[in-house]
C-alpha cells in the first residue's frame, strides 16, 4: 500500500508526464483542411472556427512540438520569407545587417568563441539559398527544409536566434521591463535562453523588433481559442517600415498559428502563386506544294460531288478528271517551292454507240471499253487512247436463250469521262428481274424445306394454288392425292 505522499508523488508525475514528440521537426505544406478534421470531433468553439480557417488560411505546416516550435517556426519562415522574395541581394544584406548586431552580443556578455559557430551556420544556409536562387534552380525550399530537419544545425540556428533576442531585450530595458516581474538579466538567462524553454511574447516581440521587421517582412500570429467568435483571433500583429518610418505597403509576411502551448506555420493561397508557364513557341507552318498543279486546273463534270473530286489522288490519273500525277514536297519555311511542269489535259474524243442484237430486243447500248494501261505520262500533248474492238456477250435471264450474235464494235477513239474504269464485259439492263423459274419438288421432304417457293421462309415465296388435275388423277390408276391443307 502506499501512503498519501507516494500518492500525491505518483500524481504529480502523471500530470507532468508529455509523450515523445514524433513527425518530422519541421513538416510538408499541406491543405489547412486537415486542421478542421483534427477538429471535427472537438469543442464546438474549434469546430466552428477552424472549419473557417481553410477559407483564409489555404495550407499550414507543422513544428514538432518538443520545446522549440515557436522558435523554430519563426526561425523557418524568416529564411522562406526570403526564398519568396526572390532578391538575391536580399541574402547578403541580411548576412551584413546580423553581422553588425554583434556587438550587442558582446555586450549582453556573450563571448564571440561561444557563438561563432552557431553563426556560421545560420550563415552558411544563407549563402546556399542565395546561390539556389540566383541560378534560379528551385532547390531552395528543399535546402531549407532538409536543414531544418537536421536536429543539430536546427538547434545551432535556434540558439542564435535566441542569443539575438536576448541583446534586443537588454538593450532595450524601458521597452521590456514594464512586461515582467525581475531584473532583465535574469528574465533572459531562464526564459529566453534556457535550452528546453518555449517561446513567450517578451521573446516574439524582441525578434519581430530585431530580425523580422528590419528585414522588411511583417509577422501575424493567429491564435485558436474558446473565445467568442467564428474566426481565428490575430494576437498580434507587426509591420516593417522603412528608412522613412512609414509603414510599408504589401510587405511579405509571416504567419503563425498558436494553439495552447504549440506553434505551426500559416500560409496564405497568394503567398505561392501559380508559376507561370512559358509560352509554347508557335510551330512554323507546314506547306505542302503539288507538283504539277496550277490555277487554271478545273476537274471535269462527273457525277462525283465536287468536293471529291478536288482530292488529289482519290481517282486514276486521266479517268473522271484532269489531276496529273501528283507528288508532295514538304517545306519547313514559307519559301515558295519550285514549280513542276504541269501534265496537259487530255483532249476528249466522240463517242460512237454499237449496236448489240438480241433475241429479246433491239436496244443500242454504248459499248464499254477497256481501258488502255500504257504509260500515258510520256505524251503531255492530246493523248488518244485506241482500244481493241470488244467483244459483245449479252447475257439473258431466261433458259430458253435465242441466237447470240457476236458482233465486233469498229475501232474508236473514247473520252475518258467517267470516274470509275468500266468492265469489259456488260451486262444488258434488265437482267435479273424475270420471274425466277423453279424446279418442282416432289418428295414430302423438299416439300417441306424452305428452298420450296411455296415455303413461307423462302425469299420468293409463292403461295401454292389447287389444282383439279393435279387432285384427281385421270389415267388408269385412280388414286386421290393427299391435299397439302389436309
Amino acid at each position: 500500500m502506499y501512503d498519501d505522499e507516494e500518492l500525491a508523488q505518483l500524481q504529480k508525475l502523471s500530470n507532468d508526464f508529455e509523450p515523445e514528440p514524433t513527425g518530422p521537426l519541421v513538416g510538408e505544406r499541406q491543405s489547412s483542411s486537415a486542421i478542421t478534421t483534427e477538429y471535427a470531433n472537438a469543442d464546438p468553439v474549434f469546430r466552428i472556427k477552424t472549419a473557417a480557417l481553410p477559407d483564409k488560411y489555404a495550407y499550414f505546416r507543422t513544428c514538432r512540438g518538443d520545446g522549440h516550435c515557436g522558435w523554430r517556426a519563426i526561425a523557418f519562415t524568416y529564411f522562406e520569407t526570403l526564398i519568396r522574395v526572390g532578391d538575391v541581394n536580399k541574402f547578403e544584406d541580411e548576412e551584413v545587417r546580423l553581422a553588425s548586431m554583434h556587438n550587442l552580443l558582446n555586450i549582453a556578455g556573450f563571448q564571440p568563441d561561444v557563438y561563432i559557430d552557431w553563426v556560421d551556420e545560420a550563415f552558411d544556409l544563407l549563402r546556399k539559398l542565395a546561390a539556389s536562387v540566383q541560378v534560379m534552380d528551385g532547390a531552395a525550399p528543399g535546402i531549407l527544409l532538409d536543414t531544418f530537419n537536421d536536429l543539430g544545425i536546427s538547434l545551432a540556428i535556434i540558439t542564435y536566434f535566441k542569443l539575438l533576442a536576448s541583446a534586443w531585450v537588454q538593450s532595450h530595458p524601458a521597452d521590456f521591463e514594464p512586461f515582467v516581474n525581475m531584473p532583465l538579466k535574469t528574465y533572459c538567462s531562464h526564459h529566453i535562453e534556457a535550452a528546453n524553454c518555449e517561446i513567450d511574447n517578451v521573446a516574439v516581440v524582441a525578434l519581430a523588433e530585431s530580425i523580422v521587421k528590419p528585414a522588411g517582412i511583417g509577422l501575424e500570429i493567429m491564435y485558436l481559442d474558446r473565445s467568442p467568435g467564428e474566426e481565428i483571433n490575430n494576437t498580434y500583429h507587426a509591420e516593417p517600415t522603412g528608412h522613412d518610418g512609414l509603414a510599408l505597403q504589401n510587405p511579405p509576411t509571416m504567419r503563425l498559428l498558436y494553439r495552447p502551448g504549440h506553434y505551426d506555420i500559416l500560409y496564405k493561397a497568394e503567398d505561392f502563386p501559380t508559376p507561370v508557364q512559358p509560352p509554347v513557341p508557335a510551330q512554323a507552318p507546314l506547306h505542302v506544294a503539288l507538283a504539277g498543279y496550277t490555277d487554271d486546273f478545273a476537274p471535269m463534270s462527273s457525277n462525283m460531288g465536287d468536293v471529291m473530286t478536288m482530292i488529289p489522288g482519290m481517282y486514276p490519273t486521266g479517268i473522271g478528271q484532269r489531276w496529273p500525277s501528283v507528288s508532295y514536297d514538304y517545306h519547313t519555311t514559307p519559301a515558295p517551292p519550285p514549280q513542276c511542269t504541269p501534265v496537259q489535259p487530255y483532249a476528249p474524243a466522240p463517242t460512237p454507240a454499237a449496236s448489240v442484237a438480241s433475241s429479246h430486243s433491239h436496244q443500242e447500248y454504248a459499248t464499254p471499253v477497256h481501258a488502255s494501261h500504257g504509260n500515258h505520262h510520256h505524251q503531255p500533248n492530246q493523248h488518244p487512247v485506241h482500244l481493241e474492238p470488244p467483244v459483245t456477250l449479252p447475257i439473258h435471264p431466261s433458259p430458253s436463250v435465242g441466237h447470240m450474235s457476236l458482233e465486233r464494235a469498229q475501232s474508236m477513239t473514247m473520252e475518258r469521262s467517267m470516274p470509275f474504269r468500266p468492265s469489259f464485259y456488260e451486262l444488258e439492263p434488265g437482267y435479273g428481274v424475270a420471274p425466277v423459274l423453279t424446279l418442282p419438288l416432289q418428295t414430302s421432304i423438299f416439300r417441306n424445306s424452305h428452298y420450296n417457293t411455296a415455303h413461307f421462309l423462302n425469299p420468293d415465296f409463292q403461295p401454292e394454288e389447287w389444282s383439279p388435275d393435279a387432285e384427281y388423277a385421270t389415267g388408269g390408276n385412280r388414286v386421290r392425292h393427299k391435299s397439302a391443307s389436309q
